[in-house]
């Protein structure tokens, strides 16, 4: 192909991103010579791609293209008069497309707010400021009533606040707008409507409480400090409950003080009500969220906020580390062992090795908090890669919940819980304590079955068991979503002797329910908190610290802070203890110190019941002693003598398609030019397989997978870019492939 000449109308080239899984760019013209100057890397314009119409985002303004002039399309339409993303967001897309063997146009694409990757202009929702009336027409002391002592409480706060109140001013100080809508009506109060960049300019009016720290957490915060302004990756490893929030908090203050922003990184939507209303609480200053549970409008919102620098702290999920922050001060992420920071699906990156990637580029502290730390931040740590802090000790005077490992060997179950499991939580209700009961199922039952032939109710599309449901009454594949009626008889053998196996948290809550009618039952799961402002309306009524148990999932363990939560039992600890993946024994220990660590937060002493069938395994020995260092001491030296990571580097290349011998053919080829083509010093890399996943076929589709591991980084990254390369530039009919850099699962 032949070079373009620098003339006049051909010396500027637009290389454009598009959300299409090709790994390149895309040549463009400027729609006229006159648009030549005001186009710059970070826009986004429309083209013409073949026969479709695409939004693309220009990665780069070049002189020259691999191209015949007269073969390259102008663009449609510059979308934007400025750059939307700015040169940090660009330089870490391009790094994260590069490392993850990811094309880049769907890189940048994964980053962007819905609206946007639509096309859609810059949006920003409007909020209100409400003022009290100097004159009403009628005295307040006429208007409300005596015993409305909200509203009277939320008009004297408008009547004090000469500047009014912003809606979000109003909220943090505990009122709604079941108070403000009486006041408007009875023409005590006049509200004016503002852009939300405009509001955000104006001082929230909250007083922000403080809170007195401990030596431990005061001594953190002075060495915290120390690193604002430059790069510093450090590992925070405090207990559970020994006030680690109360630290991140103290140094955003110090970040926000200075004039910069704080992007803080949660592993779960449902706990983001609970951090942000914390650091609302605190802080007089805009606060945002980004997480997929936000409508277009309010997360094209906050994350415009967050690029203008109006909002200063923005806390978010995996998604919000590509957040585009006009002054960076630092990174936080909290419980920065949880698997949900990887993305397993589309561009599957790990945001809390991107958050060290990105404070490394924008030479901002970065902090990664845990009480049960990943083995990789810990052998960071020991490779001088990482800073350590330690709190060890729980924060106000709370002590450490005893652990105790109850034997159910031959014990009969009800509903999964043992009688002295039911005698204990009938003695913390009776003290009006709360009580957690952790079982990581959702549903009824996670199978059924004949009694009388054996048949079990599978998946029609998967390689997996459909799950009994109760309200409403079907089953449910957890892999595929597939749904179908519960059977009044076996079709195979046409006996009405079905029954269930094991316990989900629906059966568990059936049975508590049973037990202790009296006692409110929450059951917390991903069914039961779907509907907006499920998981923070349940924290709130706990919050209230009267009586009740919860039973849960998974989504109990994570970061919730309920100071009458006495009692913690784990319904069956011994799902972990076996499995074929190498990082089951951490992943186990981690989830069930973090479960325990909910138990005796507050003044009184908490205590922690383990169900197993196992008690004398060395793990759960150690998690009884609450001694997580030297579980992840012990996981750390087998993990070096296997050479498994980290001190091996894995990425695993997965095929679908609808015929498995497909899937494993194209893997097979893979392998093969690998082999043939591979240089002299890349022969460090490995390659294991193919073989069909552990999960053979899924929605329908059989999977294989070719692991790929080294010793030597360079070398696997060279590897996995060569295969990439090489794929995309082959078809493979219906087979579909991806790869998956630093995969958690292998199985």
């Amino acid at each position: 192909m032949t070079s373009i000449s620098k003339t006049a109308n051909s010396n500027t080239i637009l290389a454009v991103a598009l959300p299409v899984p090709l790994y390149r760019t895309f040549d463009y013209l400027p729609p006229s010579p006159t648009y030549a100057s005001s186009l710059s890397a970070g826009q986004r314009v429309s083209v013409q791609f073949g026969k479709r119409a695409l939004t693309g985002i220009i990665l780069a303004v070049k002189s020259n293209s691999d191209y015949p002039i007269e073969k390259l399309k102008p663009i449609t339409r510059l979308l934007d008069k400025q750059p939307i993303l700015p040169p940090s967001i660009l330089a870490i897309a391009k790094w994260s497309a590069q490392y993850y063997c990811h094309p880049v146009g769907e890189v940048l694409f994964a980053i962007l707010p819905p609206a946007l990757k639509q096309g859609k202009a810059i949006y920003i929702s409007s909020t209100q400021k409400w003022s009290a009336i100097k004159n009403p027409g009628k005295p307040a002391s006429e208007s409300i009533k005596s015993n409305a002592k909200k509203q009277l409480q939320l008009y004297q706060a408008l009547e004090n606040a000469t500047e009014g109140l912003l809606e979000e001013t109003i909220k943090l100080l505990g009122f709604t707008s079941a108070q403000l809508k009486p006041l408007f009506n009875k023409g005590l109060i006049i509200p004016e409507t503002f852009d939300a960049l405009t509001a955000a300019a104006t001082e929230y009016q909250v007083t922000a409480p403080s809170f007195p720290l401990s030596l431990d957490q005061s001594t953190i915060v002075e060495q915290l400090s120390n690193d604002i302004g430059h790069f510093q990756c450090t590992l925070l490893q405090g207990v559970t409950g020994s006030g680690k929030t109360e630290v991140y908090m103290n140094l955003v203050d110090q970040v926000i003080n200075i004039g910069q922003q704080a992007l803080i990184l949660v592993p779960e939507i449902n706990l983001t009500p609970q951090t942000l209303t914390r650091f609302q609480n605190h802080f007089r200053c805009p606060v945002g969220t980004i997480h997929s549970g936000l409508s277009q409008n309010e997360r094209l919102t906050n994350w415009e906020l967050a690029r203008q620098g109006a909002a200063k702290i923005i806390i978010g999920t995996r998604s919000a580390i590509f957040t585009p922050m006009k002054n960076l001060g630092c990174i936080i992420v909290d419980e920065e062992h949880d698997n949900s920071f990887k993305q397993q699906e589309g561009f599957r990156y790990s945001a809390r090795d991107l958050a060290v990637t990105r404070g490394h580029k924008e030479k901002c502290p970065v902090v990664l908090g845990s009480a049960t730390p990943s083995l990789e931040s810990i052998n960071n740590v020991l490779c001088g890669k990482y800073k350590k802090l330690s709190l060890p000790s729980r924060a106000g005077g709370a002590t450490f919940p005893e652990i105790e490992l109850l034997d159910i060997k031959s014990r009969p179950l009800e509903g999964g819980l043992s009688r002295p499991l039911i005698e204990t939580i009938k003695q913390h209700l009776y003290d009006q304590h709360q009580v957690i009961i952790y079982l990581n199922r959702r549903g009824f039952a996670p199978a059924i079955t004949c009694e009388d032939c054996g048949w079990l109710a599978d998946c029609r599309h998967c390689d997996a068991r459909m799950t009994l449901h109760k309200h409403p009454a079907h089953l449910r594949c957890h892999h595929c979503d597939y749904t179908s009626p519960i059977p009044t008889q076996c079709p195979d053998c046409q006996s009405t002797n079905i029954k269930t196996l094991g316990t989900g948290t629906e059966k568990a809550e059936e049975t508590l329910e049973a037990l202790f009618p009296e006692t409110p039952i929450i059951r917390v799961d991903r069914d039961s908190t779907r509907k907006k402002d499920a998981m923070k309306n349940l924290v709130d009524e706990v919050n209230k610290g009267l009586p009740c148990i919860l039973v849960g999932t998974q989504m109990l363990a994570k970061g919730h802070n309920f100071a009458n939560v006495t009692l913690v039992a784990v319904v069956d600890a011994d799902g972990g203890l076996f499995s074929a993946d190498f990082r089951a024994l951490e992943k186990t220990a981690q989830l069930l110190i973090q479960v325990a660590g909910r138990s005796g937060r507050g003044s009184s002493q908490g205590q922690v019941v383990i169900q197993t069938s196992h008690g004398d395994h060395p793990i759960l020995q150690q998690i009884a002693q609450g001694n997580y260092q030297q579980i992840a001491e012990e996981l750390i030296d087998e993990r070096k003598s296997a050479a498994l990571p980290p001190f091996s580097y894995m990425a695993l290349l997965k095929a679908e398609d609808p015929n498995i011998n497909n899937a494993i053919n194209l893997l097979e080829k893979t392998k093969k030019m690998v082999a043939e083509t591979a240089q002299m010093s890349d022969h460090s890399v490995e390659l294991l397989g193919p073989i069909p996943a552990s999960m053979s076929r899924k929605a329908g589709v059989h999977r294989a997978h070719l692991l790929l591991t080294s010793e030597n980084r360079p070398a696997l990254q060279r590897t996995t870019q060569q295969i990439c390369h090489w794929l995309n530039n082959n078809r493979w009919g219906k087979s579909r492939w991806m790869m998956d850099v630093d995969p958690i699962e292998i199985n």
